[in-house]
């Protein structure tokens, strides 16, 4: 009977601790999961740039990503505007550069990265993580 007792506390101890521990890890998470990254990307003639990012509010010109897409798969902005990427399928996506100049980072569901474009020109660009992922953002001049 003591051995039963036991046995019982130990599986009851266990449930506590670790779904104290799942609950800390599910509040950490959600309050990271709203935040909105912003980068602004210059870029020469050959489409080399520099990067900083900030936190911002979310961008007007919108992109989502579900169903392993980018949705609109072309968005067209003006020069100075941002587009804002975020992630709504349950899997880990990026925004990338095809020439590497600038990139979202893998963000995971729910959070959202912004990019701000300063010329004008073509931007192709796919997911780093399913490269059958493409997208592409057209900068026009103001």
């Amino acid at each position: 009977m003591n051995k039963t007792l036991m046995a019982g506390l130990a599986i009851l101890v266990a449930i506590v601790v670790l779904g104290g521990g799942y609950l800390l890890l599910k509040g950490n998470n959600s309050s990271t999961s709203n935040q909105t990254m912003q980068t602004e990307i210059t870029p020469a003639q050959n489409q080399t740039s520099s990067q900083t990012a900030t936190t911002v509010p979310a961008a007007k010109n919108q992109v989502n990503i579900a169903n392993f897409a980018f949705s609109p798969a072309t968005i067209t902005v003006k020069v100075g505007d941002s587009v804002n990427w975020t992630n709504k399928d349950s899997m880990g996506h990026s925004a990338t550069a095809d020439d590497n100049s600038w990139d979202s980072g893998v963000l995971a569901q729910g959070e959202s990265k912004s990019i701000i474009f300063s010329k004008a020109g073509t931007f192709k660009y796919h997911c780093s993580v399913h490269p059958n992922m493409h997208g592409t953002v057209v900068v026009q001049a103001q």
